[in-house]
């Protein structure tokens, strides 16, 4: 037990000793002789060499990244201590960031994983990640100290080949973002924007929202105002009630893209520019949109929709939008919609994932454009079209009609009697498909030539 119990203060020690030498892939020339060094240093050392030296380095276009990570980007220019281009191309690179405005504290430093650069013969772009970094809420300053290194050759004390060490470096103070507070950002502008759109609705839909508390209350339940405006399917409904493919797809890239621009404008500092990609995408869903509202119309003819309305066939109270009208329409599966709605899900999905690391970069596939410029194309043709289910509605209520003007016309005639019932009968599976819940099918068997429904009060109209 003895044993174990030193074991493990020793292995602790170590651990402790270990967290304390962090070592830095280059150091400085030796003060006393002039020779490399060992190559390698501690945090303490290298505090002491950036104290005791004079920065030579130049760099500029410093800035933090979009990466969840902290990451740096720089570009380092060739100092006059590395005149070869040659010896320039091979030069290792080294970062540290430390708080700015106190005294250089080794315990305070933070050493970065610097990706490998593609150096130039004047300048090399240089990234580095600080994934040890303590950050909270707010920005903080740092300095960020860039080293540059060099090959100095064999080294005989130090049983080292290609010792590499510090030829040059930079000190630049920045402010540094917090993940958090950038991802809070872009929730809260997703949120904000929601929000407005919803007070919107709320305004806009206020005989929509009487008559779903109304349905609510019949069901034993309650629907506050709020909670009404805040359903998707509210906002994103066009004229007639019914939820929007195109609206949903306009609503659905709006927000997303303005989460991800919020975040990385926080998490960078700047106005970030937009991928052609981006531009692209919105172009083809607010196109659809503005091309899908043009050619959209009512599914029955004018005077058909009165017929219904005032016979009492058709409830006239309004309806309610719901999620299924993104698939669905005039009773009819629609496969089009099915294919624009999941390629805009994936679209949407790649643009926080990888928008939010590198949105001026962020690229889209060309075939996947293609085929949702394509899937748009066919969805905005398929509503201009006439569809087979409200040709067969318009259709037969016109026959309905004619058949109760014919009735009338002609009082007691059997014929038309029998002909007004067979219309009128036929009609009832195609308004049940095309209307749903809206059609009432005690209405329609009640239905006789000239009968017409008394207009609901005001306060349902309200």
């Amino acid at each position: 037990m003895r044993r174990v119990a030193i074991l493990l203060v020793l292995l602790l020690a170590a651990g402790g000793a270990a967290a304390q030498e962090v070592l830095v892939q280059c150091s400085p020339r030796r003060a006393d002789t002039g020779a490399p060094g060992s190559g390698f240093m501690t945090l303490p050392r290298l505090a002491e060499h950036l104290r005791s030296a004079a920065p030579a380095l130049k760099v500029d276009e410093i800035r933090q990244t979009a990466m969840a990570v902290p990451t740096l980007s720089l570009t380092a220019h060739r100092p006059d201590g590395i005149a070869d281009p040659k010896e320039w191309r091979s030069a290792w690179f080294e970062a540290v960031l430390h708080p700015a405005g106190l005294a250089l504290d080794p315990a305070l430093m933070v050493l970065g994983r610097v990706l490998p650069p593609a150096p130039g013969d004047g300048r090399t772009p240089v990234v580095a990640e600080f994934p040890a970094l303590q950050a909270g809420w707010w920005p903080a300053r740092y300095d960020v100290f860039v080293l540059a290194c060099v090959d100095a050759g064999h080294d005989p004390s130090s049983q080292r080949e290609n010792t590499r060490e510090i030829r040059a470096f930079a000190r630049q103070t920045l402010y540094v973002s917090s993940l958090r507070l950038s991802a809070a950002t872009g929730i809260a502008a997703v949120l904000g924007l929601y929000l407005a759109l919803a007070f919107a609705a709320a305004h806009v839909q206020l005989r929509q929202f009487a008559h779903a508390r109304e349905a609510a209350r019949r069901g034993g339940g309650d629907l506050s105002r709020a909670a009404f405006a805040l359903r998707p399917t509210v906002i994103m409904q066009d004229a007639f009630g019914h939820c929007s493919l195109s609206r949903f797809q306009v609503l659905l890239f709006t927000l997303v893209l303005t989460g991800v621009y919020a975040y990385v404008m926080t998490r960078t500092g700047e106005l970030p520019d937009v991928s052609p990609s981006v531009l692209l995408l919105l172009g083809i869903t607010l196109a659809g949109s503005t091309l899908a509202r043009a050619v959209d119309g009512p599914v029955v003819d004018t005077p058909n929709r009165l017929w219904l309305l005032g016979t009492g066939v058709i409830d006239p109270t309004p309806r309610l939008p719901q999620w299924r009208d993104l698939l669905a329409g005039d009773g009819e599966i629609d496969v089009t919609r099915v294919q624009a709605l999941v390629f805009s899900v994936f679209a949407a999905v790649a643009l926080v994932v990888n928008g939010t690391a590198d949105l001026e970069q962020f690229r889209i596939p060309d075939q996947i454009v293609q085929l949702m410029g394509i899937s748009q194309a066919v969805y905005v043709a398929g509503k201009a079209l006439p569809r087979e289910a409200a040709t067969r509605l318009n259709a037969e209520i016109r026959a309905l009609r004619e058949a109760e003007s014919a009735a009338l016309d002609t009082p007691g005639d059997a014929a038309a009697s029998r002909a007004f019932e067979t219309a009128r009968n036929a009609a009832g599976s195609v308004l049940f498909d095309v209307f749903g819940e809206r059609f009432d099918d005690a209405a329609l068997r009640r239905l006789t030539p000239g009968l017409r429904r008394a207009p609901p009060p005001a306060a349902e109209l309200a």
